[in-house]
């Protein structure tokens, strides 16, 4: 019989709190509404957010600069629970870092293709994991069978990084720009740029769509009654329901607020705005 690993039990629990902290309350009786609390300033290019292990920060990847460049500008902060700015450049070093994971000590980020490994406590980079043929690396997730997964918006993939290595977990091509990742118990949901929200099977790994029409999808989040939040990066918040249809619940476009990669924590909803580089948090309710 082969023994655990305790790599992957420790990713078993932090993937079985993550889901615990993913779902929202539910808008049983029609679309969610948002109030908005408050917005830290400051902040180059914000994609990611997550909270630390303890929930008492929160962690924000900055590209400052182009998604793809190669410049070393890229940076982490971390941010209070407040709005509080604690530390803009908390982790640096990073070229472009866009989706984050936590995992025991250590934060992984995604950095144009490579899965950086940042330690949670110092910020010091521990490795770079190449992704072999990767792209574009966009979000991470971690998962309590499948390892950390990383999508690539250029490459129609998603990566696996487990037992110390990076390869290619699913490629096919409805994956076509995908995005965003949440793992559920039964399934892997993904958000693609070419508007589409996918369901792919743990045991299978066969993929359904659940919905379309969603632009420039990004960030994702699951609500207790079956139905979903979807960013569009270029500014718009999308509900989808059950059986696939949306509605429009803000459009910030003309304002030129951009949703990237946003947090659901029970009623907290939180949204890294690539532009104008802030990081805003709603209380979402029914």
């Amino acid at each position: 019989m082969r023994k655990a690993d305790p790599a992957m039990l420790g990713l078993a629990l932090i993937a079985a709190t993550l889901l615990a902290g993913c779902a929202g309350r539910a808008p049983s009786g029609g679309p969610p509404k948002l109030e908005a609390l408050w917005s830290t300033i400051g902040l180059a290019n914000p994609e990611s957010v997550v909270p630390d292990a303890t929930g008492r920060f929160l962690y924000v990847s900055n590209v400052n600069g182009e998604g793809d460049a190669r410049d070393g500008n890229g940076f982490i902060a971390r941010v209070a629970l407040d709005g509080r700015l604690l530390q803009r450049e908390w982790a640096t070093g990073l070229d472009a870092p866009k989706g984050l994971a936590l995992v025991g000590n250590r934060l992984f980020v995604s950095d144009v293709t490579v899965l950086a490994e940042i330690d949670a406590t110092t910020g010091r980079l521990v490795a770079r994991h190449d992704a072999p043929g990767a792209g574009f690396l966009n979000d991470v997730v971690a998962t309590p069978g499948a390892g950390i997964l990383v999508s690539d918006s250029a490459r129609s993939r998603i990566y696996a990084w487990r037992d110390g290595r990076m390869d290619v977990w699913l490629e096919h091509e409805l994956l076509q720009s995908a995005n965003g990742l949440l793992a559920q118990t039964d399934r892997l949901l993904v958000t693609t740029m070419r508007g589409r929200l996918l369901a792919v099977d743990w045991n299978t790994r066969e993929i359904r769509t659940l919905a379309q029409g969603l632009a420039d999808a990004d960030g994702i989040a699951a609500l207790d009654d079956g139905s979903f939040l979807v960013s569009e990066w270029p500014g718009r918040l999308f509900h989808v329901r059950a059986d696939g249809t949306s509605s429009t619940l803000l459009d910030t476009r003309q304002e030129k607020r951009y949703w990237n990669d946003f947090l659901l924590r029970g009623d907290l909803l939180l949204v890294p705005n690539w532009e104008p580089g802030t990081l805003s948090a709603y209380r979402i309710s029914q």
